[in-house]
């Protein structure tokens, strides 16, 4: 197994293929746009061409663009490592027109034999790979493609030779292949629709923290507002009530009240936003109106600072790792947790806090940090809920995982 060790970029350029995808797979890193997908399978078969998503799917982001000011030079390291490992003839980084002086010193710093800026229109494609394909190459997915087996299945990148990552998947890859660390932590913003509910935050905080603490800590008075009765009008109406979203205006989750309450909501791997709206109203009605504005401490650490966790063992498309930790163990931050199974797309998991194991159940093992009483059992029938990923209306998040459910079941059936 390739080990979990810092590198210099000359020894990153020296990895093989399957050294730098098992590194992958063992640091614990999925797409974190959205769909989750295990991005190490994304590598084991070289394509010509990576585009890096970085054109911000929802109107209110900010993640991308904060990622690339703040870890600039990281992506430069990642960029010439990519294309030697995996012999990339391009690797492209897409934005949108209106973020062009965002990404102004990439352009400067670009370099063709390296890497190139592709801009393309300010609209939101929800994520959608293949539109990004479609406006920023002189490719165009096809809908469908036939299998080996003669059955037929929705078009992806890779179909025409690219591959596709958002932002904070590739930071975590730079993370895993330099630096030796795995995924415990997770980028995402907390705002409101409307300015005077509250101003964006943004952070990053380790993987299942609690979604209630973290809105505490963004300001917002969670026994009233939330899971409270609220401020009474005189007409009866509870106007001071407030929802919560996973997601963004367009695609989101709807966070239970109960949930939040119980702290069976939690930060998942592909947490983007937490999005506060007046109870009752629908987040869409907000998507050509909303407008918000970057903090100027760009992203604050929350990393020692969240009492407990709940971090999934799988969820999704992941078959569960098989936990490493028993109930009563006591851990250290960035101890691995879940070995990767040997079948279907797994994992490693990691410790996203120091503290005690305080259950293994529903996939889900919880910690509670140093010194903080136990969380009521309670709790870990919600979060088995929250592990897996799903977008508004229950449907499963799009993206190049969608076309390989059906495989990888088939797969597992002539096993």
């Amino acid at each position: 197994m390739a080990e979990m060790k810092q590198r210099s970029l000359e020894e990153v350029k020296a990895l093989s293929v399957e050294e730098a995808v098992e590194i992958m797979r063992q640091a614990g890193i999925v797409g974190a746009g959205g769909g989750g997908f295990p991005t190490y399978f994304k590598y084991k078969r070289p394509l010509p061409h990576l585009i890096v998503n970085a054109t911000e799917s929802e109107p209110g982001y900010w993640g991308d663009k904060l990622l690339h000011r703040e870890y600039l030079e990281e992506f430069l390291q990642l960029f010439e490592a990519m294309k030697a490992i995996f012999d990339f003839e391009q690797i492209s980084l897409g934005v949108h027109y209106k973020d062009e002086e965002w990404y102004a010193e990439y352009q400067e710093r670009a370099d063709d034999s390296v890497y190139d800026v592709r801009y393309v229109a300010d609209t939101y494609a929800l994520g959608e790979e293949k539109t990004l394909v479609k406006h920023s190459t002189d490719k165009k997915v096809p809908l469908f493609t036939n299998n080996p087996d003669g059955t037929r299945r929705p078009g992806m990148p890779p179909d025409v030779g690219i591959v596709v990552n958002n932002s904070e998947t590739l930071l975590n890859v730079y993370r895993a292949l330099f630096l030796g660390k795995p995924v415990t932590t997770k980028f995402f913003t907390v705002f409101g629709m409307e300015k005077e509910i509250m101003d964006l935050k943004a952070y990053e905080a380790p993987i299942g923290a609690s979604v209630r603490e973290i809105l505490e800590i963004s300001g917002v008075d969670v026994e009233k507002r939330i899971v409270g009765v609220g401020h009474v009008v005189g007409n009866g109406d509870n106007s001071d009530r407030l929802a919560v979203a996973d997601g963004g205006p367009y695609i989101n989750d709807v966070i239970d009240s109960e949930a939040i309450e119980t702290g069976g909501a939690y930060i998942r791997r592909m947490t983007n936003s937490l999005l506060l709206i007046p109870e009752g109203r629908q987040t869409k009605e907000y998507a050509p109106h909303i407008k918000t504005y970057p903090p100027e401490e760009g992203f604050v650490s929350l990393v020692g600072k969240v009492s407990s966790v709940q971090v999934p063992l799988g969820g999704g498309l992941l078959t569960p790792a098989t936990p490493l930790v028993s109930e009563g163990d006591e851990v250290e931050y960035e101890q691995k947790i879940g070995e990767p199974a040997d079948r279907g797309f797994s994992i490693g998991v990691w410790s996203t806090i120091s503290g005690k194991v305080s259950s293994i159940e529903g996939g889900i093992v919880a910690i509670s940090g140093d010194d903080v009483d136990e969380k009521d059992a309670g709790v870990y029938e919600e979060a088995k809920a929250q592990a897996q990923p799903v977008s508004a209306g229950g449907a499963r998040p799009q993206g190049e995982a969608e076309p390989l459910r059906e495989q990888e079941a088939k797969a597992e059936a002539s096993r």
